[in-house]
């Protein structure tokens, strides 16, 4: 049976997306921090501004544009170096921006950067081309998450926000995270990091202290200990006076497992530490010269002064 909705004509496509920016203005800021163009910024909560945290190049009071043109002075009040996040107070803000649905921010999904590099708004339009977990930066920073975008990035994008064809924000455009290419923090990730800040001052990461590298153990090995799988990661380095230490894990170790999640590369390991809250304690499974043994871990958390 033919569908009964007609199809969209690209002269109401142009108007839909015409639409949608002018929307996403209404919560987007120009904030004036650093050398040349500003960059941008997105009112997420009542009262609070985030932005891409290596464009805020100083701390304390940051002039800040609003979309109507008036001017204000907001106030850092916390940064994640991880995400490369900044949070920014100040009164008497619009209302902030709505949150676009879940199923918005798949891969294929019509999206648009924008950005206020001064008084006016600028757009680009293009498709989210991946959604990564665990990614790391060309800086070698952990990122929970990261919306990779076919799109073309503009002076002035980092900190603004990506949104969906019906305005609601994904997430908040970093070009510095991809290296430079499109890139975008997802808004579950933000409001993580913004509630860790708030909360606490930083972003609560369990920490380990090792250095590891994925390992396929010998056809031997696996089948004599009867395990499903090959892969785990070696253990190469081990930091004095950390968890992994205290738990008397070696160099030379391999590891399988933390409370039953499997590690099969570096990324898996992280992953399986954010589900161990700092100070609980995690049973890790491991290979030690051929022969399986257990082990009690407890991680801290990396950013509370302890781990490094």
């Amino acid at each position: 049976m033919a569908s009964s909705t007609a199809p969209l004509s690209l002269t109401d496509l142009s108007s839909q997306l015409s639409s949608t920016v002018e929307r996403a203005s209404q919560y987007t800021v120009a904030i004036r921090a650093r050398r040349r163009i500003p960059s941008s910024g997105i009112i997420w909560r009542d009262g609070l501004i985030v932005s891409a945290s290596h464009t805020v190049r100083r701390d304390g009071r940051v002039p800040v544009t609003l979309p109507n043109g008036d001017s204000l002075e907001a106030t850092v009040a916390a940064r994640d170096p991880e995400t490369d996040l900044v949070i920014l107070r100040a009164d008497g803000l619009p209302a902030p921006a709505p949150r676009a649905k879940s199923n918005e921010s798949s891969v294929g999904s019509l999206v648009l950067a924008v950005g206020r590099p001064g008084r006016t708004t600028t757009a680009s339009f293009g498709i989210v081309s991946a959604a990564i977990d665990g990614w790391r930066s060309p800086q070698g920073r952990r990122v929970d998450g990261v919306l990779r975008l076919d799109l073309s990035v503009y002076d002035g994008f980092s900190g603004g926000p990506l949104v969906s064809a019906s305005g609601g924000v994904i997430g908040l455009n970093n070009s510095a995270l991809a290296g430079g290419a499109a890139a975008a923090l997802p808004a579950s990730v933000i409001d993580s990091v913004v509630d860790d800040l708030l909360s606490r001052g930083h972003v609560s990461r369990p920490y380990l202290g090792v250095a590891v590298h994925p390992v396929t153990l010998p056809p031997s090995t696996v089948g004599r200990l009867e395990l499903d799988r090959a892969d785990g990661l070696l253990v190469l380095s081990v930091a004095d006076d950390t968890p992994a230490e205290r738990a008397g894990i070696l160099v030379g170790d391999v590891l399988l497992e933390i409370t039953g999640t499997p590690l099969t590369k570096p990324a898996s390991l992280f992953d399986a530490l954010l589900a161990t809250k700092a100070g609980e304690s995690a049973s890790v499974r491991l290979v030690r010269g051929g022969e399986m043994t257990t082990l009690t871990v407890t991680p801290i958390d990396r950013n509370s002064g302890g781990g490094r």
